[in-house]
């Protein structure tokens, strides 16, 4: 739930100094954002679905082609969260992030996409970013 004259931005930071780097801002009444990237071993594209929930980054999907090094991929899905869908292959999660920090790589072509989608190497460099929601209030309400 949104407060009134209220919406939320991410806020990505340099890690360990915590200066801001870029202000990503989201849908009004859609606080939601992918993080897309080339797996560096099959050099297919993940994406990544979040949500801003209570204040927090909750991981509400992650879509990708070629299960693999580094991803979540059963056989005997039991749970049921993984479908194929137009030949790539769609997991859904409910998983907390409460520290999610990138590892930004040119060669990996990182982008984050809220409103806008932004190369992340193109505007900030290689490097690691941590992602923070930010909630912005108009005093007006």
């Amino acid at each position: 739930m949104q407060a009134e004259g209220c919406r939320w931005e991410l806020r990505l930071l340099e890690p360990r100094t915590q200066r801001v780097l870029l202000d990503v801002p989201l849908a009004p009444n859609d606080p939601t954002f992918s993080l897309s990237y080339m797996h560096s071993v099959f050099r297919t594209e993940v994406v990544s679905e979040y949500q801003i929930r209570e204040g927090g980054i909750v991981q509400v999907r992650e879509t990708f082609t070629d299960p693999g090094y580094g991803m979540e991929s059963a056989p005997d899905d039991v749970k049921g969260r993984l479908e194929q869908i137009d030949g790539r292959l769609r997991m859904e999660l409910e998983r907390p992030i409460p520290n999610l920090v990138v590892r930004v790589q040119r060669a990996q072509n990182n982008r984050i996409a809220g409103l806008e989608s932004i190369d992340l190497s193109r505007v900030l460099g290689d490097g690691p970013v941590a992602i923070r929601p930010a909630k912005i209030c108009s005093p007006e309400g």
